[in-house]
């Protein structure tokens, strides 16, 4: 009976020191994850990145626009100038080629300190060039915009051909003498462009647009008259060459 006692006791000892180990063993466990968690315990939560969004390069921006690159057009780094705006209108430098609504500046119609870009484009009815101007970056319709050639002394062609022109004021002595170097066809656009002033010397400038030649787009003449019996007869013709594709070192057109 005594022996019995004994292993009784050894038995419940070793169960006891069994369920001790479990409990133990049990409460070092880490909990479960409740499933729907996306953590793993002792970690900390994975934090969503956003997304980086890159601005478009340039030749994105043109593939955005209607139309196509143009071939035609002035190099990277020319100097142009504004003609064939009639003053004292002004011309809207755009921010996209044709698009009217994005206005840049308003440019003066004797601007001549313009610088190309390079990018010319093509647009269903016409053609835009790109330039820099002291009021930022944009677009002109290639109707408007020269290179600027040499300048000559045109006064002796004039005066051998027609005689010295008189007229009743330097306005209307520019538009004959406009409408001399004007072709009749192709028919040319003549428009002043500069303002009137009177003094010593009356002056005025007029654009001749549209010779039909495709190196020659226009003539810029600066006119002078002086005063005589009332009336404003022709002193001088300063006549500057527009180029349409380019203009050399001398200031011829290519």
């Amino acid at each position: 009976m005594g022996l019995m006692d004994s292993r009784v006791k050894q038995r419940l000892v070793v169960a006891g020191a069994a369920v001790a180990f479990l409990v133990v063993s049990a409460c070092a466990q880490p909990d479960a994850p409740d499933p729907g968690e996306t953590t793993v315990p002792g970690t900390s939560p994975a934090t969503a990145e956003e997304p980086v969004t890159e601005a478009p390069t340039e030749d994105e921006d043109q593939d955005a626009l209607p139309g196509e690159p143009s071939l035609f057009g002035p190099s990277e780094g020319a100097d142009v100038a504004i003609v064939g705006v009639t003053y004292p209108d002004t011309i809207a430098l755009l921010e996209d080629p044709g698009a009217t609504e994005s206005v840049v500046a308003d440019l003066d119609p004797l601007t001549a300190t313009l610088s190309a870009t390079g990018n010319n484009w093509q647009l269903p009815d016409s053609t835009w060039f790109e330039v820099e101007s002291d009021e930022g970056s944009g677009w002109l319709n290639a109707r408007n915009v020269s290179q600027l050639g040499q300048t000559d002394d045109a006064t002796s062609e004039i005066v051998e051909s027609e005689g010295r022109y008189t007229a009743g004021s330097v306005e209307d002595l520019g538009e004959m003498v406009a409408d001399y170097f004007a072709p009749a066809e192709p028919p040319a656009r003549v428009v002043q462009s500069g303002p009137a002033t009177r003094g010593d010397l009356h002056e005025v400038t007029f654009d001749v647009i549209g010779l039909g030649d495709d190196a020659t787009m226009g003539y810029r003449l600066l006119v002078f008259g002086i005063e005589d019996n009332a009336t404003v007869a022709l002193r001088t013709v300063e006549r500057t060459v527009m180029c349409a594709r380019g203009v050399t070192d001398d200031g011829l057109c290519v």
